[in-house]
């Protein structure tokens, strides 16, 4: 499939039908994912109209599907695209709109997702340089509590993004999740030095926003940029480049993303004996199948088979 053709604005109702439908999940995460992966699909087939979204076959799925492989689209990704089409005529099918679900996955089949994880993580020695590059300026103690928070709670970018003071400090000692990927709320203990390095910063940050303290409801990481955005929430695009830029600030020339940190805290925590159970609750991960993909590695690095074969003699 070759970049997806231009395509006229839809029609009303076929925007009322992708809207209905994308307004009835309940995170507002999967709200957007989902108006990004309905949008490409309709780019890609050439849909304007009702009748054409309602007249598509499961051959134009399954076009559709091999044509995000050709474009390099990752299996989770491709995946991800057909949830949400085949989320949508699954609605239109129970409002009676269509007769058969033509992304049903008996025929539109989805990719085997390796078991392991395709994030890589971080060492503690590459941890610790990034975080020393974190100085004492109000961008330097953001970016440093930004990056323990991920770090030691184990947080994905969208909770660190919606994370507000009170989820800090209401129950001290714990953290609330809000949002979440699997539960709209959880709760976890806190690392005290998070704790810390979010007050060192919250208090440079009031200073410059001439506020006397931080309200309740305030985003805890927020924008620095000095146009219009300065001292709204980070968006998560913005956390993931922040990321970045530590990591090559550090020297660090590998592909580092915020997911790499959530990913650390999971491996280190079970390098170092915390129970599969507990690493998993505290991750937030709704199987245990989750959280194991990320030691996947380690566990092929401690494999003794190939130890165990004779040795051949040397020619």
């Amino acid at each position: 499939m070759n970049a997806a053709p231009s395509t006229p604005a839809p029609e009303r109702p076929l925007a009322l039908l992708i809207e209905e439908f994308v307004e009835s999940r309940t995170r507002e995460n999967t709200r957007v994912a989902y108006r990004k992966a309905l949008a490409d699909f309709l780019g890609a087939l050439g849909i304007s109209s009702a009748d054409a979204l309602l007249g598509v076959q499961a051959a134009d799925v399954v076009r559709y599907r091999n044509g995000l492989q050709r474009l390099g689209r990752s299996p989770s990704t491709v995946n991800q695209r057909l949830a949400a089409v085949r989320g949508l005529y699954g609605r239109l099918l129970r409002l009676g709109r269509i007769a058969h679900n033509p992304a049903d996955s008996q025929l539109v089949e989805g990719f085997r997702v390796s078991s392991a994880s395709r994030t890589e993580g971080l060492t503690l020695e590459e941890v610790a340089s990034i975080l020393a590059t974190c100085d004492g300026t109000l961008q330097g103690l953001r970016d440093r509590a930004l990056l323990m928070t991920l770090y030691y709670q184990g947080l994905r970018r969208s909770e660190a993004s919606t994370l507000r003071y009170r989820d800090v400090t209401t129950r001290r000692g714990l953290m609330e999740v809000r949002d979440a990927k699997n539960n709209p709320y959880e709760t976890i203990r806190l690392r005290p030095e998070v704790g810390r390095a979010i007050e060192d910063y919250l208090e440079v940050l009031n200073r410059d926003l001439r506020k006397r303290e931080t309200r309740p409801d305030d985003p805890v990481f927020c924008s620095l940029s000095r146009l219009r955005s300065f001292g709204r929430r980070l968006a998560p695009s913005s956390i993931n480049e922040i990321v970045k830029e530590r990591a090559r600030r550090a020297g660090i020339t590998r592909r580092i993303t915020a997911h790499s940190w959530r990913h650390s805290c999971t491996t280190h925590g079970l390098q170092r004996g915390v129970p599969l159970h507990q690493v998993q609750r505290h991750l937030r991960h709704k199987d245990v199948k989750t959280t194991l993909r990320y030691d996947r590695d380690r566990d092929v690095r401690k494999n003794p088979m190939t130890d165990a074969l004779p040795s051949l003699p040397n020619r």
